[in-house]
């Protein structure tokens, strides 16, 4: 029984046998419930729903074959070699009202003004939906034209 006592008293040793002491160093982080970022203003009334962005996705997929036709006017009046392909990125800014009220080229790998002004038309003629605030996005058209 000494034995069996002896072991307890020395793990109990071992283990430190006492409550551990809290962290003071002050290492976490603190968060001030009362702070704010300067700016009270809520712009929840003002965000896009979902739906709505994917509204205008949908939209801009379904004008794909007709945007395709501007780089068949542009291979047929020869500002562009047969067999041309490439990719168009556009930056649009749609208004509240639903009318794309800028269009922009970010990026082609297709050297043509013709082609552009086309692409940039067809996406003016879109009738987009009405939403709370202007959004802006990007979209890439890809272009191959049939030899």
């Amino acid at each position: 029984m000494s034995k069996t006592l002896f072991i307890v008293v020395v793990a109990l040793c071992a283990c430190g046998g006492g409550k551990k002491k809290e962290d003071t160093t002050g290492g976490g982080v603190t968060i001030d419930p009362n702070a704010t970022s300067g700016d009270t203003t809520d712009r929840s009334g003002s965000m896009i729903p979902p739906e709505k962005m994917d509204e205008i996705t949908r939209l801009l997929d379904r004008k794909r074959p007709t945007v395709s036709r501007c780089l068949t006017m542009v291979v047929d009046n020869q500002e562009l070699p047969k067999g041309s392909r490439g990719k168009m990125t556009l930056g649009i800014t749609i208004s509240p009202s639903g009318k794309a009220s800028k269009v922009a080229v970010i990026k082609s790998t297709l050297e043509s003004k013709k082609l552009e002004e086309c692409v940039i038309g067809k996406i003016n003629e879109i009738d987009f939906p009405q939403i709370p605030s202007q959004y802006e996005t990007t979209y890439a058209y890809a272009f191959e034209a049939i030899q």
